[in-house]
């Protein structure tokens, strides 16, 4: 279903066009689509770095504000900082 998706974003259909063309439920079409855009959310936020020289992680704002974060910080807490 998540490859439909992507052939709808190519395509220059409205949600209940494609659908329709597709022979499929248009709500269960949008369901899929709000899917993909959490897969698309989650996965290309962060990357793992290795950190094992111990230093502190450091957040920067693009008006000059650091944070500089202990190692073992939350990665919920992180995201949530990044996130503004």
């Amino acid at each position: 279903m998540l490859s439909l998706v992507d052939q709808w974003k190519q395509s220059r259909l409205s949600q209940v066009e494609f659908a329709k063309a597709n022979d499929i439920n248009h709500h269960t079409f949008k369901y899929w689509v709000y899917k993909r855009s959490q897969i698309e959310d989650t996965s290309s936020s962060f990357i793992q770095i290795n950190n094992s020289g111990g230093a502190p992680i450091c957040l920067r704002y693009p008006n000059g504000v650091e944070l500089l974060l202990p190692i073992h910080t939350p990665v919920e807490l992180i995201k949530g900082l990044a996130d503004i």
